[in-house]
């Protein structure tokens, strides 16, 4: 039987790129999870490379989706207390908010700013001699 579960949250700290012992690559980050008014923190291991490049491509703070196989250990820390140690390894990210990209004015638009505005106070919409510039008959 297999479990999977998807995970919403923020990155606490930006990802790291690894090589396990075998010399497979894989990406590590920690991903908080606000459940009311306290927080789990899950450990994220990629594999795909896919799924590792959209992971690097968000940086700490921001918000993500993930889905995987997760894990679940107890351990006993130093004050002697067992607490669970929450992880998964991960086939998905999706980030929910893109990273803002830098809006740099464009050249057209440069250019209108730049020019004044014709004078067309002028014009009309048909034309004073009564002659059709179109050329076509309208049949009504």
């Amino acid at each position: 039987m297999s479990v999977f579960a998807l995970i919403q949250g923020s990155l606490v700290k930006a990802p790291e790129s690894r090589v396990s012992r075998q010399g497979n690559s894989f990406v590590m980050a920690t991903l908080r999870v606000a459940s009311g008014n306290e927080s789990h923190y899950w450990r994220l291991f990629v594999f795909s490379e896919s799924a590792q490049a959209e992971l690097m491509r968000i940086g700490e703070g921001d918000s993500l989706a993930c889905q995987g196989t997760p894990k679940f250990e107890i351990y006993r820390p130093a004050d002697g207390e067992p607490r669970v140690s929450l992880s998964i390894t991960v086939d998905h990210v999706l980030a929910l908010r893109q990273p803002p990209k830098e809006k740099k004015p464009k050249a057209a638009a440069l250019a209108r700013s730049e020019k004044p505005a014709p004078d067309r106070s002028g014009l009309d919409n048909h034309r004073c001699d009564g002659s059709d510039p179109f050329g076509d008959k309208i049949p009504f």
